[in-house]
């Protein structure tokens, strides 16, 4: 967990220091969005036997075409992420809706390819229900348009579901 706060904090210096390029003309992305940050598991267990932090990673693909129009403006987008550490994996492979534009709201639901030991020392590594809600805020630098984001992963097996903060880019 100290590690997380220390990312965390840092995460929070960077976004301080390109506030001034906050995005009030921000561009909507263009297909590709891709983070990098860390996971901190959910569950008591889990961290007892995997540590508090684990390396996340994750790339969003922008689905252009699909609207609904009782949702608020905003994009559909299908996305892949990873995170793991030791014999602990989780990568949620997620149908995510996301509207706002500085600050945003994202929430997806899909399947996560599980893999984490068993109580009885066997390996489990079903492929499960998983559901992620994420807020975040988008900064402008240069000609890429960066993002800070805390997201959620839920897993219908809680053993691997968490908290991620991750720092990206929106090609």
């Amino acid at each position: 967990m100290k590690n997380l706060f220390k990312f965390a904090a840092l995460a929070a210096v960077c976004a301080c220091a390109v506030a001034p390029a906050f995005a009030d003309d921000y561009v909507t992305p263009t297909g590709v969005s891709v983070r990098i940050g860390g996971f901190y598991p959910s569950e008591t267990d889990t961290r007892g036997n995997s540590g508090n932090s684990w390396l996340t990673a994750g790339i969003d693909f922008k689905l252009k075409g699909m609207k609904l129009p009782v949702l608020p403006r905003g994009y559909f987008s299908l996305s892949l992420d990873y995170a793991g550490k030791d014999d602990y994996r989780t990568a949620p492979l997620l149908l995510n809706y996301t509207s706002g534009r500085t600050l945003y709201w994202s929430a997806g639901a899909g399947v996560t390819f599980a893999r984490f030991p068993e109580d009885d020392g066997t390996i489990n590594d079903k492929v499960r229900f998983a559901y992620s809600g994420a807020i975040g805020m988008n900064f402008r630098n240069g000609e890429i348009p960066l993002f800070l984001e805390v997201r959620y992963f839920g897993c219908e097996m809680p053993r691997v579901a968490g908290v991620a903060v991750d720092v990206g880019a929106r090609f």
